[in-house]
């Protein structure tokens, strides 16, 4: 019988590397014959706890199919990409009229009149009405003249018509005491605003000082000069004082002609407006105020001096020179 030996994995290793010593290094075959060698050699089976590693490390991710990737279309709704659908909605602002949520925990904390305030209607508001307190006590020791310097404008006139429809009698003596108005602040105002005028000017321009550039400048100060020109002479008009009227024309036309004029005419509109509203006021102080034959020499002669400024006195001159005419052929 012929005898067969079993060789293991381990004498075929050690088999193997006999023969590779056995070859001379340097022949062209012995890497060669080295690699079949060592490929042929039978791998040892592995055991189930190796098999089971194995199978762990090759986990796959399943690939979705087309179906899942684009979700489908219906005929009353369009399809929105995944990038759409992947960003937030945008929270829209709650209105006045929506309610107000808030949760259980929040609503505990609050005080009780918010919690009432925000369950109940939009319509109710939040901080209750403010009532005002009767502290309002009579003080007997105070002076009139004290007690009047906290009224408003509007209180004073209304005061003085009860006293004037108590005492008929009171009337007469009021309307010979009023004094004539103060017209020295307003001219102090004037002054002060057309000095503005001048200092918003920029401080380095090359170049003319009336073109349009310098006129975007100071645009700010000649509306506020204009305003407080024409708002003047109307507080005069509607409390009918002509005489006083007649001299702040006088006064606020030396001011409006120092103006500075502009190289473009729509620029020079602030200037002109001023000029046309005390020239209308004066028209209206000629006609209701009852002027002597002195007064109206001295306007005339002041008119003819004006008119060199505008044309806009020329109304008023005219009517000035008629009006004295017809004075002195009465006379």
């Amino acid at each position: 019988m012929n005898a067969f030996w079993i060789t293991s994995p381990a004498t075929a290793t050690r088999s193997a590397l006999r023969e590779i010593t056995r070859i001379a290094p340097g022949t062209p075959s012995s890497h060669n014959n080295i690699l079949t060698q060592v490929m042929s050699f039978p791998t040892p089976p592995s055991s189930a706890d190796e098999e089971v590693v194995r199978k762990r490390g090759k986990r796959t991710m399943p690939i979705p199919t087309a179906v899942e990737l684009t979700p489908p279309r219906t005929p009353t709704k369009k399809a929105r990409s995944p990038r759409k659908q992947l960003t937030p909605k945008k929270t829209t602002t709650p209105t006045k009229g929506s309610p107000v949520r808030s949760s259980p925990r929040k609503r505990l904390l609050l005080p009780a009149d918010i919690t009432d305030a925000i369950s109940s209607s939009p319509t109710k508001r939040l901080v209750a009405p403010f009532k005002k307190l009767k502290l309002q006590l009579k003080e007997p020791n105070v002076h009139p003249t004290v007690a009047l310097a906290a009224l408003t404008k509007s209180q004073l006139i209304s005061l003085i018509e009860d006293i004037t429809d108590r005492f008929p009698t009171v009337s007469q003596a009021i309307g010979s005491l009023v004094p004539a108005p103060n017209l020295h602040h307003g001219e102090q105002k004037l002054n002060a605003l057309l000095r503005n005028v001048y200092r918003s000017f920029p401080q380095k321009h090359w170049g003319n000082s009336r073109d349009a550039f310098c006129y975007r400048r100071v645009q700010l100060a000649l509306e506020m000069f204009k305003e407080k020109c024409m708002s003047k002479a109307r507080q005069l008009s509607e409390g009918e004082q002509w005489g006083a009227l007649l001299e702040y024309v006088m006064l606020a036309w030396g001011f409006v002609k120092r103006l500075p004029d502009w190289e473009d005419p729509p620029h020079n509109k602030c200037k002109l407006t001023c000029f046309r509203s005390l020239a209308a006021h004066c028209m209206a102080a000629l006609r209701k105020g009852n002027l002597e034959s002195t007064q109206l020499e001295i306007l005339v002669a002041r008119f003819r001096e004006m008119k060199d400024d505008s044309v806009c006195i020329m109304p008023c001159l005219k009517f000035a020179e008629a009006t004295l005419l017809e004075a002195q052929r009465s006379s």
